[in-house]
């Protein structure tokens, strides 16, 4: 796939790196977040991003990026969830229709509605335009402090108990790490392919995650079978019960839409509490 100078495609956020040059981030990932994702993205050199709407959900959390990006003067732009799958980025690239845009977006001319192929092409030389290795290297060094100090504030995890039960809760599932294995986890994930793909990676005994909307080609939801078919108990919950990027709403609030073939084997089922569900694991 032939790409502009300066865009690089991520499936997911956890895939970025601070050696990142590319000004321009076209992502699979969800467009919720915080002011400490927002940081961590402005210090891996991206100066615009297009993401996922993930259903809006739940007190819009689906799109509540839009303003940490725009305080750390990035340019951003959610994609409908029906126009391209969640955690693809070539389909977010290839297929992506804008649905909500922060003010930097607005004041570079892009609209709703445009492709995410125009809003790039709008965006203009002057974003557009990747640093060279030298001056990323040397901007890293720069600001390595505030970089660790970023890391530190979104890898967090909390460890709880249900009737006994020991739950890990995060925001999201890219923040998992070996120690993780063989963990029920309940996050603030999509429920997507790059996302299954995590808690596949790390072994967890059993996730949940969030629908995003479930979206095209059933996108929020792929990994659920992908995950079954590893060994792995998974479940989504309705956006609209739980925000996005909010493990805790999802433990507390979380309405379960869809579960694979081994939660259903735990008799859990649709519309059933993930408190009440975790019981059966």
């Amino acid at each position: 796939m032939e790409l502009p100078e300066g865009v690089v495609l991520l499936d997911s956020l956890g895939d970025l790196q601070p050696g990142n040059i590319s000004p321009i981030l076209v992502c699979g990932s969800h467009c919720g977040g915080n002011s400490a994702l927002a940081r961590q993205v402005k210090n891996c050199h991206v100066k615009a991003v297009f993401l996922n709407n993930a259903g809006i959900g739940k007190n819009q959390a689906g799109i509540r990026g839009l303003i940490h990006y725009e305080a750390e003067n990035i340019l951003a732009c959610a994609v409908d969830r029906n126009s391209a799958e969640i955690g693809i980025a070539s389909d977010t690239w290839q297929s992506g229709i804008i649905s909500h845009i922060n003010s930097k977006a607005e004041a570079a001319g892009i609209q709703i509605g445009n492709s995410v192929k125009e809003a790039v092409a709008k965006i203009g030389d002057s974003i557009n335009q990747p640093l060279s290795p030298k001056s990323s290297a040397n901007f890293d060094a720069g600001n390595n402090d505030e970089e660790k100090a970023s890391k530190a504030d979104l890898k967090k995890q909390a460890q709880v108990q249900i009737d006994g039960v020991p739950i890990t809760v995060t925001d999201s599932i890219t923040f998992l790490n070996e120690n993780n294995a063989g963990d029920i986890v309940v996050c603030g994930s999509h429920g997507g392919m790059s996302a299954g793909h995590y808690a596949q990676k790390h072994r967890v005994k059993a996730v949940f995650f969030n629908d995003a909307g479930i979206g095209k080609n059933n996108a929020g939801v792929k990994s659920l079978e992908y995950l079954n078919d590893a060994g792995i108990l998974a479940c989504t919950v309705d956006c609209m019960s739980a925000e996005i990027f909010n493990g805790q709403d999802v433990l507390v609030n979380g309405t379960i839409s869809l579960c694979n073939q081994l939660a259903k084997s735990r008799n859990i089922e649709e519309k059933m509490m993930v408190k009440e569900a975790i019981k059966f694991i």
